[in-house]
């Protein structure tokens, strides 16, 4: 039944597709977080340094930044653990569903009634459109997350934003009575 497999191999590369979105999302989500990390930090510490604040030396100060770096790193430390628990779940989840996809396939094959063929050839038949649709979605799901990985990570300059413009609605004279029309 080639219908069969085309059909649970769309189902498995929407999964799969899907997978590598959220896993990009949450690259992004990291990323993003590190860069937010980085500009507070050398913020803070430019700030400290730039400024000549009544009581506090160069020593505390520098213990201050210290600090600083220090809760950053185990801010970074617990991310990168959280976001790879998070990838470690979904990639559980999406093997899980592929198998289980894949072993449902696999028995629907081996029937051999031509009564239950008929039913999944049809069955097939009316769900492939769909199953090619949610394809070309996942596919577009996946390009759209790693853009959005790309912006926030700001590896690579973000193309400009598209913008439409309306067009603006004609503005209306306003309408004079004349003496003689209000009589009218």
């Amino acid at each position: 039944m080639t219908t069969q497999a085309s059909f649970s191999s769309a189902a498995i590369h929407v999964i799969g597709q899907y997978n590598d979105a959220g896993k990009t999302l949450v690259g992004a989500y990291r990323a993003g977080v590190h860069r937010l990390l980085g500009g507070a930090a050398s913020r803070y510490s430019e700030f400290l340094s730039s400024r000549q604040i009544p009581l506090v030396s160069e020593q505390v100060k520098a213990n201050l930044i210290g600090a600083q770096e220090k809760i950053n790193g185990f801010l970074a430390r617990r991310l990168d653990i959280d976001t790879g628990r998070i990838v470690s779940v979904m990639d559980r989840v999406a093997a899980g569903t592929a198998s289980g996809i894949e072993t449902v396939a696999g028995r629907v094959a081996r029937v051999e009634s031509p009564v239950v063929s008929s039913v999944v050839k049809t069955l097939n038949a009316l769900n492939q459109p769909i199953a090619n649709v949610s394809v070309q979605i996942a596919d577009k799901v996946a390009a759209g997350a790693k853009q959005i990985e790309v912006r926030v990570s700001g590896t690579e300059e973000a193309r400009p934003v598209r913008s439409v413009k309306a067009k603006a609605a004609a503005a209306k004279k306003p309408v004079r009575r004349t003496a003689a029309r209000k009589a009218a």
